[in-house]
């Protein structure tokens, strides 16, 4: 059984499209590009960890500095939350609209979107929060809490997105 593992290729391992309908995921392998899928190449591990040690400085920071009194919205985490969602969405349109996502934009996207953005949100911690928040009697809020992180978070993401399309609109246009 091994003997036949290892004589297999990595395409039969690892199918490219399984879903032709949907838009092909832009770290599957591709015919020619890389040998092994990216999340299994120790420097795109070392650009998303390094992108995400930051990520978690800097979302530890805001926490910091907006810690609240328990009973009340925590600012720092849906501030954080909702910054990110605008930065990634600007991140990724102005990302989109200089090229192709392969070699630099594609670390770029990787230690900043999927690193430093994935570490600065913290969705695990909102449901924490939620939580705890509802445990100890304050289910209102916590209701509010999650509406406004989660449709906040949307909102903020389109605004990104607007705003990159707008900048890049404007530059291309001098």
């Amino acid at each position: 059984m091994v003997e036949k593992l290892k004589h297999k290729t990595l395409t039969t391992l690892f199918p490219r499209d399984s879903h032709p309908e949907l838009p092909l995921d832009p770290d599957a392998l591709r015919p020619g590009t890389y040998k092994w899928p990216l999340h299994f190449m120790p420097g795109i591990q070392l650009v998303v960890f390094f992108g995400g040690c930051f990520g978690t400085l800097a979302r530890y920071a805001i926490g910091d500095w907006l810690s609240g009194r328990p009973g009340t919205i925590p600012y720092g985490t849906l501030l954080g939350n909702l910054l990110g969602a605008f930065l990634l969405g600007a991140l990724l349109e102005s990302l989109a609209r200089r090229g192709e996502d392969r070699g630099k934009r594609q670390l770029v996207r990787l230690g900043l979107g999927t690193g430093f953005m994935g570490a600065f949100t913290t969705y695990s911690t909102l449901a924490v929060e939620i939580s705890l928040l509802t445990r100890h009697g304050h289910s209102a809020l916590a209701l509010l809490y999650a509406i406004l992180s989660v449709a906040g978070g949307m909102v903020c993401c389109a605004a990104g997105i607007h705003f990159a399309e707008q900048y890049h609109s404007q530059r291309s246009t001098k």
